[in-house]
């Protein structure tokens, strides 16, 4: 609420000048007025009262720098103004600079201890800032010095609702009614919050009381199939939320509770749709993603099910489905023995629950106790023969311990897991999958599935194939590669990568069966390094581009946000990488695209960095500018392979949390990558400073060599 000043003007015109553009504003003439009020101030220009309504006016335009101006120039003239640090608080907290807001409107409560509007706007700007006890406190204390102010209320139930102390909400939305008895919003607040204590026949009145109010209002329509879902009746929830959602198309809630009674009736692929829609809308919608999680357990994206399963928890405490639930959220969060413990109680009440089983399976895996991983693994396939993620993620733990021969055989499960969640671009093609039949005077078409990085690694398999007798080898990739990929050895053709249409062959493969169907081992992999390399035209266009002198070092410290293991893998930030620069001598060049790059084009103070992101417009030219480096330092991404694979000098930082098969265990060097690839891991999950400590120390080193 911003609060009106009353002062007077220094010179009769720039008074009367005031009032009438107070008048303008009543008719509806902003222009006149802001023009009236511009008037005064150059007749008097410490006419605090006209700097004062042309701020408000500019803040009622959304103009907000204009009226912060405004605001400050007033404080110049008269700083203990209490009013103007309130309004001027109100600007700064809509322009999320939250701590001077904040300083502002204590400034304003310092002035006039009892000023009721800077408490209910201090109360915002904490609640924002998630210091939720001090915003309750500055809501209480608006309302104890106007026992009449609504909207302070309001706040106050909004956020008691937010904390879940339902029952203090409650009494705050009535104090709301009791202030303006006809308050829609306030009504179908009440009524959510009657919802939410299981208090039906109550909310079910106070919801139809909103809607008598309001008779479009959406929210409360929405609150209304809320209730009628609680009572089981999944046909007329239905009915109302899409009502809602033809009164307000982009309402996240009422498409995830949509997904929620599609899902009860076994309409599995509109709730699916439902939740995605919901999900676009509001990315940060958990209870979206949660059930989202839920329908797409079968598709291994448990990321996506990042979610509040203990709320589910507090409606069902005892069903194993959302035990299983929660410890995935809570191996999520890396709180391993709490999320044991919930695969277990979801075990004990329910003993043949596959999905716990497998669950726990790759909790205990990231534990590192890895025979119990197995077991866990194995007792899933027991449960569940046919349950293919069971057989997948078993696949992945033999093929981080180096069990390749039981690795890759278990991991061809994947073929199956995909066709069942309708990820296989591959059941398109026409022709069959190769199964490791004799190839001599065949052709075969090798298709990508999963990242760069794994085409990358994996492409190295056509000079084998080639010799095996492939008459015609084709090499399908995505568009960044296309143009590198054409100095792959063996290689007879290379299309771009698509998901149907295939071009004719006698067999496809996956880059990832390859391993299995030639029997590749740890002593076995193919190690002829390098087997990528950059045009030459690339070579010479950025050998004009890059510095000649000093020691020459990509970074790269952001993947693809995309991946379900990112948020271990990805450094927070560049800043992470602080204590290289203090090695003399260094050049540091950016090879971030995508995530990141941001960072990168306005990297933080002290942190000398020259990025070439921009320019980068495939893998062709980031390998081309990698030959020209001294070294490469990756996060574990698709340029790491890249420079794995030119034989360039790779310092790779690893997570603890989620480290991917491909870089085995306790290793500081690859056997996919023989010449100069090292790698540096966490000892611990969350904490990059000891591995880039170690890195700093090598790099010295490396510079002095």
């Amino acid at each position: 609420m911003v609060a009106n000043a009353i002062m007077v003007a220094t010179h009769p015109d720039a008074s009367l000048l005031n009032l009438a553009a107070l008048c303008h504003m009543q008719l509806g003439n902003a222009d006149l007025a802001q023009s009236c009020w511009r008037q005064a101030i150059q007749i008097s220009p410490e006419y605090i009262d006209a700097w004062f309504n042309l701020g408000n006016l500019y803040h009622a335009l959304g103009h907000g720098k204009q009226a912060e101006e405004a605001f400050r120039h007033i404080l110049r003239i008269q700083p203990n103004h209490a009013q103007t640090h309130n309004n001027l608080g109100i600007i700064l907290n809509q322009q999320d600079r939250l701590e001077h807001a904040e300083a502002s409107l204590r400034r304003a409560l310092h002035l006039k201890t009892d000023y009721a509007e800077a408490y209910n706007n201090l109360g915002v700007v904490l609640n924002r800032q998630n210091r939720f006890e001090e915003a309750e406190n500055a809501f209480r204390l608006a309302v104890h010095h106007n026992p009449m102010y609504a909207e302070a209320y309001d706040n106050l139930g909004h956020l008691l609702v937010l904390l879940k102390r339902y029952e203090p909400a409650e009494l705050a939305f009535l104090e709301v009614l009791r202030i303006h008895p006809n308050h829609a919003e306030a009504t179908n607040n009440l009524g959510s919050v009657l919802l939410t204590l299981n208090r039906l026949d109550e909310a079910e009145a106070v919801l139809h009381k909103a809607l008598n109010l309001k008779p479009n209002f959406f929210q409360a329509f929405f609150n209304l199939g809320n209730l009628v879902k609680e009572k089981k009746q999944l046909q007329a929830a239905e009915t109302i939320y899409r009502h809602v959602l033809s009164l307000k198309p982009d309402y996240a809630e009422a498409l995830n509770n949509l997904g929620i009674v599609l899902n009860e009736q076994k309409r599995f692929d509109e709730a699916e749709a439902a939740y995605r829609q919901a999900c676009d809308i509001n990315p940060d919608y958990a209870q979206a993603w949660c059930n989202l999680g839920m329908v797409l357990k079968g598709q291994r994206r448990f990321t996506e099910a990042e979610a509040a399963f203990h709320k589910a928890l507090e409606l069902e405490p005892d069903a194993a489905g959302t035990h299983n639930n929660l410890g995935v959220l809570l191996t999520e969060c890396q709180r391993c023995e709490e999320a044991e413990a919930s695969f277990r109680r979801a075990l004990h009440m329910k003993p043949d629950h596959a999905a716990a089983a497998s669950n726990l399976g790759h909790l205990l895996k990231e534990m590192h106790r890895f025979e119990e991983a197995e077991a866990a693994y194995r007792l899933a396939i027991s449960m569940e023969p046919g349950y293919h993620d069971a057989h997948w993620d078993l696949g992945l733990l033999f093929l981080s311990l180096g069990r390749y021969e039981e690795g890759w055989s278990s991991y061809e499960i994947r073929h199956e897991a995909n066709r069942k969640d309708h990820h296989a671009p591959y059941v398109k093609a026409h022709f069959p999958m190769w199964c490791g039949e004799e190839l001599t005077g065949k052709s075969l078409l090798i298709i990508p599935e999963q990242g760069f990085g794994d085409q990358i690694q994996f492409c190295r398999y056509a000079a084998l194939l080639k010799a095996k007798g492939v008459t015609h080898l084709t090499l399908m990739c995505g568009a960044p590669l296309m143009t590198l990929f054409r100095s792959v050895s063996g290689v007879d053709q290379w299309v771009e990568e698509q998901t149907e249409a295939f071009p004719a062959h006698d067999f496809w493969t996956l880059y990832l069966s390859l391993p299995h169907h030639l029997g590749t081992t740890l002593a076995s992999i193919p190690r002829s390094i390098p087997y990528l390399s950059p045009p030459s035209d690339h070579l010479t266009r950025w050998r004009l581009k890059i510095p000649q002198g000093g020691f020459r070092v990509g970074l790269v410290w952001k993947g693809n946000p995309g991946h379900k293991n990112d948020h271990n893998r990805s450094l927070p930030g560049l800043s992470v990488l602080a204590p290289l620069w203090s090695i003399s001598g260094v050049v540091f060049i950016s090879l971030q695209r995508g995530s990141g790059e941001e960072e990168a084009q306005n990297p933080p103070p002290n942190q000398p960095l020259l990025d070439y992101g921009p320019s980068i417009v495939d893998f062709a030219d980031t390998a081309a500018i990698i030959a020209h480096l001294d070294l490469v330092i990756s996060i574990d991404s698709a340029v790491a392979h890249l420079a794995g694979a030119m034989g360039k000098p790779c310092w790779v930082l690893l997570p603890a949390w989620g480290t991917d098969w491909r870089w085995l265990l306790n290793r500081t060097d690859s056997p996919w990558y023989p010449v100069g690839m090292r790698l540096f891991r966490q000892d611990r999950p969350g904490d990059w400073s000891t591995p880039v400590q170690r890195m700093t120390q090598e790099l010295t080193l490396f510079c002095v060599m």
